[in-house]
């Protein structure tokens, strides 16, 4: 019979990609696995099956762990790592490497990736193994549209013509000449770095040769790697892939599952978004939306919102704008978060919770005040406060901090545009709301400067008016 103790996490366990660790009555881990939904996944152990391996582990499973990540593609490669450091005993295939799948980085001049079923001795660099060959092909495919090395057993030792691979994105041709061999060495190397979970050390190197480009005047391959660099960031954002210590942390403490335990949550808080006002005198006020999925930021999920309704210093009404319009349609809730926080103590938290309460929305809500890193709830008069050095408390600080930044950067842009902007003040027919369009319509003064009239008449502004703003814009440009 199962334990009660077990049976409550079951029902926490989120509809998310991730990866569960299962552990036994002395705490040893005896399985690792992943799935694109663990709640799905995890209770199937616990049900009629005639699967022999469950016939064999379930009995053994006295706790369960899991780590809801950002994507099926992380859940394949934590679980890879996961497994590599703790060595279950039900996962003596994997560990072995029999029969699945790796990723081998070839010993070339220009070395290809390639999936292999078996690790040989020929000083190639193998990663893995891992569980599932389909999800690995579209991963290494996903990877060559940013490092674009080859995938071929093509003999490099005379010029040929390039195959499909380099129309479509895939490869940079080496085999006909077009990259040399210090230029290919570099997407390897990101490719490795990826697979390594080293992003930010690649990211160094890249700043260090683009720095080093520009020094010797070689602006060409300077502007290839401002490129490659811009590509990393992008796939960080579409692909996040935690560093080791980070790994260590969610892996060891399960932050997620501790943080739903020690607030009383339904269930593991995959999706948490954060909420901030930034604004000096009530001038240029500005709301910020961060995201959080599986502990690690989902850029996705980022909005910043310029305050519409709300005039002079009120931080509890300017919340209560954000929030509800995040949820105001339908569209808008497709994407309900576990937990939302707010950068703030009580104030803010009943501000959020006042809105959501009139939108009928079930969403758990708590605050973080900065002062002494009191968590504030709305089911207690009194702070929760978590020790200086715990997960969960770095996670929350993580959160509040990130929805601090976003709402400072974007209100002092708003500051800015509005200083660069002040000549509009000087020009007949031009009133707030004109001014107000202006500036949503066009970032900077350079693109006002270079728009059409035709665009600022789209806006309502008569024509001689739209002439002078053009003209006028160009004046400040050229002074």
């Amino acid at each position: 019979m199962m334990e009660r103790k077990l049976k409550e996490k079951l029902e926490k366990i989120p509809d998310t990609p991730g990866v569960y660790i299962m552990k036994d009555e002395k705490g040893q881990v005896i399985y690792v696995g992943k799935a694109s939904s663990l709640s799905k996944r995890v209770k199937s152990y616990f049900t009629a099956s005639s699967n022999l391996k469950n016939l064999v582990l379930t009995p053994q499973i006295k706790d369960i762990e899991v780590i809801p990540v950002y994507s099926e593609s992380e859940a394949l490669l934590l679980e890879n790592r996961l497994i590599k450091e703790y060595q279950p005993k039900y996962n003596v295939n994997l560990k072995d490497g029999k029969s699945y799948p790796l990723v081998k980085i070839t010993n070339e001049k220009f070395p290809s990736i390639q999936i292999v079923r078996e690790e040989k001795k020929d000083d190639g660099i193998y990663f893995g193994p891992f569980t599932n060959v389909k999800l690995l092909k579209k991963l290494v495919r996903f990877l060559r549209r940013y490092f674009p090395i080859r995938n071929c057993k093509k003999k490099m030792d005379k010029i040929s013509n390039v195959c499909t691979q380099y129309h479509i994105g895939l490869c940079s041709g080496p085999c006909a000449g077009k990259i040399g061999e210090e230029e290919y060495s570099k997407l390897v190397e990101g490719i490795i770095s990826f697979f390594e979970g080293k992003y930010a050390q690649f990211e160094k190197k890249l700043k260090k040769w683009m720095e080093e480009a520009i020094e010797r005047w070689d602006f060409e391959t300077a502007q290839k790697l401002k490129e490659r660099l811009f590509l990393l960031q992008k796939m960080k954002e579409k692909f996040p892939v935690r560093e080791e210590e980070e790994l260590v942390s969610y892996g060891k403490e399960n932050v997620l599952a501790n943080l739903a335990e020690i607030l009383n949550l339904p269930k593991i808080p995959n999706l948490i978004e954060g909420y901030d006002i930034s604004n000096i005198g009530g001038d240029m006020a500005a709301g910020s939306k961060v995201a959080f999925k599986g502990g690690i930021p989902y850029k996705e999920g980022y909005r910043k919102f310029r305050i519409k309704t709300v005039d002079g210093i009120d931080d509890y009404g300017m919340l209560r704008e954000v929030i509800r319009r995040r949820f105001d349609s339908e569209e808008e809730r497709k994407e309900i978060p576990d937990l939302i926080l707010v950068d703030g103590g009580k104030g803010q938290l009943n501000a959020v919770y006042q809105v959501l309460k009139e939108l009928k929305l079930d969403i758990p809500v708590i605050s973080l005040a900065k002062r002494r890193e009191e968590i504030y709830t709305l089911w207690s008069d009194k702070p929760i406060i978590l020790p200086q050095d715990s997960p969960v408390l770095h996670l929350l600080q993580r959160v509040r901090n990130e929805a601090h930044r976003f709402a400072i950067k974007y209100h002092k842009l708003l500051r800015r545009k509005k200083t660069v902007f002040s000549f509009l003040d000087e020009i007949k027919g031009v009133g707030e709301k004109r001014k107000k369009k202006l500036l949503e319509k066009f970032p900077d003064i350079v693109s006002l400067a270079n728009a059409e009239k035709n665009e600022l008449v789209e806006l309502k502004i008569p024509e001689n008016v739209a002439k002078e703003i053009i003209k006028k814009a160009k004046e400040v440009i050229n002074k």
